[in-house]
């Protein structure tokens, strides 16, 4: 790919060459939404996928580790009540968790399965951007009680 280029709604920003992994990085931006995406292209068995989201607390309630948990607890394509224990049961995962930092959260997962790989990606991409959350507090006050 080549600086500039258009790729599935993604414009190619940076191509870097990281020679202590022997991977080539793409910096890319999406179109419509500015969203950020880098990807190491390499010769690896192992497919991994991440997404992050800067989550700034304003205050020590712990609010964005508990959301962490209430959007793993079903979407709109997955409404079942936690559709990761399911996941574990059944996937071929070599990763599959989401962490809590100081600033950030981030949903990453990894599989050397291409089907698994894909169907780990759809369903942590439905969580993250469709959580029952937003239709069901009980999600929500469910966690707050923990």
């Amino acid at each position: 790919m080549k600086i500039n280029e258009s790729k599935h709604g993604f414009v190619v920003k940076k191509r870097t060459e990281v020679s202590e992994l022997n991977a080539t990085m793409y910096e890319m931006e999406h179109i419509k939404t500015h969203l950020k995406l880098a990807w190491l292209k390499r010769d690896e068995e192992n497919k991994t996928f991440g997404i992050a989201f800067k989550t700034l607390p304003s205050d020590d309630s712990g609010v964005f580790h508990i959301l962490e948990h209430s959007v793993l607890c079903g979407s709109q394509k997955y409404p079942v009540k936690e559709p990761f224990v399911e996941l574990m049961k059944s996937s071929m995962s070599t990763f599959l968790n989401a962490l809590t930092f100081e600033d950030k959260t981030f949903y990453p997962i990894s599989s050397r399965n291409n089907q698994d790989f894909m169907n780990l990606t759809k369903v942590y991409l439905d969580a993250v951007f469709n959580p029952l959350i937003l239709n069901k507090k009980k999600s929500f006050t469910r966690r707050m009680a923990y």
